[in-house]
Formats: C-alpha cells, sequence, structure tokens
C-alpha cells in the first residue's frame, strides 16, 4: 500500500475508492494490518507540537520502519475501524510508535456512591444530583442559587437587594466527573474529576473575588477591574481581572501549571502580599510552572490543548511519567490502579484517549510495551 494513500486516509482525505482499496489491504495480511497501525502512530504522533520538531513525518517514514519490530498481535476485524490510542514511549535515541483498534465497549458504571456533593456554610453537606433541578438554600433560609443537572448557578444579589451575610461553600467533585458552576460574580469555572472549589456565596463588601482550588478547573472570569479575582492553588496565587485560563493543583503533584488561553494572569507566592513587581505574568499560549518543593516559577509557550482537552471529556499526556499517568486514569475512570513492582515508572510516555474504556486503555499499553495487568471491580493490579 502506498503510504500517501495511507497519509490520505488518515487526514481523513481519502476518497471512497482508496477506503476501500486500504479496508481490503488490511484484510488481506495480519502483516499489513500491523503496518497500517504503526504508520498511524506516526501520524498521531506528529499532531504533537513537539514531537512534529523530533520527527519529520516524509523524511522518517522510511526509517522508522527499521526501528519498529512489532511482535504477534490478534487483532479483531472488521469493515469499520477505530482507532482508541496513540501511545508513544520516549528513548534516548528516538521514539518507537504504537497504536492499536478496539471494538466499542460500555464504560463501567460510576458507584452510586460516588456523588458530588456541596458544603454550606454552617457545615452542612447536600449531595447534588445531575438527574435533579433544585435550588440552594443558604443556612438562613435563602435561595442563593439553582442546581440544574450538571451546573450550579449562584444568583449576585437577593430579590430584595440586599447582600448575604458573608459565607464559604466547597463544591467537591469525585472521580470520573466533572461539574460547572457560576459564581455570585457570573464567572464560570468548570472542575475536573478529584477537584473542590471554596468560595464565598456573594462577592459584595469585598476587595477580591478569591477563591481556592484543590485539584484542576478551567476559569472563564469575568472582567472587573475594580475587583481582582484570585484563584489560590497550594501556596500560589493567580491573580485576574478578566480572562480564561486552566489551573491544575492536585495535593499528589509536584507542580501547580496555569495554562492561559486569554487575557493576562500574575503568578505570586500567596505568603506574600502581591507586588506586581515580584510576579511572573503570564500572557496566553504560555504555560506557567509552579514547583511546590523551591516556589520557582517557570514560563514557556504551550500548546493549549494538552490542558484544555479534559473539558471535552479526553485526556492527552506528553512526556509524562508512568506514574503521573496512573493517577490521572484514575481521577478520570474512578479506578485505584496498583503497580506492584513499579513497571515503567520512570519512563515517558505521549498518550491521546478519548472515549476508550479503561479496559481499553489498559489493553493499548499492554500490546505496546507487555505490561500485565488484572482487573477486578474496579481495581487493576499491574505486574510484570
Amino acid at each position: 500500500m502506498e503510504d500517501h494513500k495511507l497519509l490520505r486516509y488518515f487526514e481523513g482525505k481519502a476518497s471512497e475508492e482508496e477506503t476501500k482499496e486500504i479496508i481490503q489491504w488490511l484484510n488481506a495480511d495480519e502483516a499489513n494490518e500491523s503496518y497500517f497501525h504503526q504508520q498511524k502512530a506516526q501520524y498521531v504522533a506528529s499532531k504533537f507540537s513537539e514531537t512534529s520538531n523530533e520527527v519529520d513525518v516524509d523524511r522518517k517514514w522510511d526509517s522508522f520502519r527499521d526501528h519498529l519490530n512489532p511482535g504477534p498481535a490478534s487483532f479483531s476485524r472488521s469493515i469499520t475501524w477505530r482507532y482508541a490510542a496513540a501511545v508513544i514511549m520516549v528513548l534516548g535515541i528516538g521514539y518507537l510508535f504504537y497504536t492499536f483498534q478496539f471494538a466499542a465497549e460500555q464504560a463501567s458504571p460510576v458507584p452510586a456512591e460516588n456523588m458530588i456533593t456541596l458544603k454550606l456554610g454552617d457545615g452542612k453537606v447536600v449531595a447534588i444530583d445531575e438527574l435533579s433541578d433544585l435550588p440552594i438554600i443558604n443556612e438562613a433560609g435563602k435561595i442563593i442559587g439553582n442546581q440544574i443537572g450538571s451546573k450550579l448557578s449562584y444568583l449576585v444579589h437577593d430579590a430584595d437587594g440586599t447582600t448575604d451575610q458573608l459565607s464559604y461553600n466547597t463544591l467537591t467533585v469525585p472521580y470520573a466527573k466533572r461539574f460547572e458552576i457560576i459564581l455570585p460574580d457570573s464567572t464560570h469555572v468548570t472542575l475536573n474529576a478529584g477537584s473542590s472549589l471554596t468560595y464565598p456565596t456573594s462577592f459584595d463588601n469585598m476587595d477580591t473575588r478569591s477563591v481556592t482550588l484543590i485539584g484542576e478547573a478551567y476559569f472563564n472570569v469575568r472582567e472587573d477591574k475594580s475587583l481582582p479575582f484570585i484563584v489560590n492553588a497550594d501556596q500560589m496565587n493567580i491573580r485576574v481581572l478578566g480572562t480564561q485560563f486552566n489551573v491544575s493543583s492536585y495535593p499528589e503533584d509536584e507542580l501547580v501549571q496555569t495554562a492561559l488561553v486569554e487575557g493576562k494572569v500574575s503568578i505570586y507566592d500567596d505568603r506574600k502580599p502581591y507586588a506586581p513587581a515580584a510576579s511572573s505574568t503570564l500572557s496566553p499560549g504560555q504555560l506557567a510552572t509552579w514547583n511546590k518543593a523551591d516556589n520557582e516559577v517557570q514560563i514557556k509557550e504551550t500548546p493549549l490543548d494538552m490542558y484544555t482537552a479534559w473539558l471535552s471529556g479526553k485526556i492527552i499526556f506528553k512526556n509524562v511519567p508512568f506514574q503521573n499517568i496512573i493517577k490521572k486514569l484514575e481521577r478520570h475512570y474512578d479506578v485505584d490502579i496498583v503497580n506492584l513492582d513499579g513497571t515503567f515508572n520512570n519512563e515517558y510516555y505521549t498518550a491521546s484517549f478519548d472515549v476508550e474504556s479503561i479496559e481499553e486503555v489498559m489493553e493499548t499499553f499492554k500490546r505496546a510495551y507487555g505490561l500485565h495487568y488484572q482487573i477486578e471491580g474496579n481495581k487493576i493490579t499491574i505486574h510484570h
């Protein structure tokens, strides 16, 4: 099969006749299927900007053929093909590319007790049912917002125009779920799995609009030049007026990452008062990485899709240690992964998953790298 036809197929530009030809070629020989998967992985890898800088698809096409030595695989064949993932392992002398096709499987159900919760100012914890529409009532018995499905919206003011007594709520999102909240100033926040946001139920009579994040969230902040919006993430503060950005600050991670989509933000140590000269300013398309150990900030240009893909249910890794991938998979799928022998912990991978089930994800790693695993309920054990 000519490589240029495969490339057209990967790009979605193949004609109906070319598509039929490729399908016939795939069904003719298992070796053709293996070669197809290899080249598909290379194409997917080229979509990542960092990988593209090191791998020229046209120039490296033949040379990768020599490096790839796939073992026997038993793939199911059908006229309709779906490619579950592309996984790239970074080696000292280059890259090995793999990709695998799996039949669609129904995702594992989320346990009924795995509920989104809202902790009110008086300590009361309310379970949020995403299938329900309910008012949010404060400790004084007043309606301060409404929950409609997977979105919680706060009222800007009470019906009589008076302001509420200052109170803080905490919204907690468990593994395998996401949730949206519109704060009292109309700022829109989307919380990722395993995250929580603490915020006041009113920003009236305050000097700043300050919230605290544990985990990951995407912020679309309503502009108010007189009232800066501040996100506290561990020991780092992110100060904005009106902008869109993503923050990842899980307790187990060594780094706090802020990716800016629009506007400008300032990064500074929360143990010190804000001073523009002592803060790091972030521009659109940049990533700020705050090291928790030494409180140092590094800023670089970055592809934003790496940090916002989760908003549409995708997970993307780029040169990420396997042990970090494990934790992200746990949050995304609500599973417990035990790596008995520390297999591949020090290896770095680039991977992209969309609608795959956790079974498909684990099978991808198995077929690519010989990783063995067992799944029992929501527990996954990895071993040699």
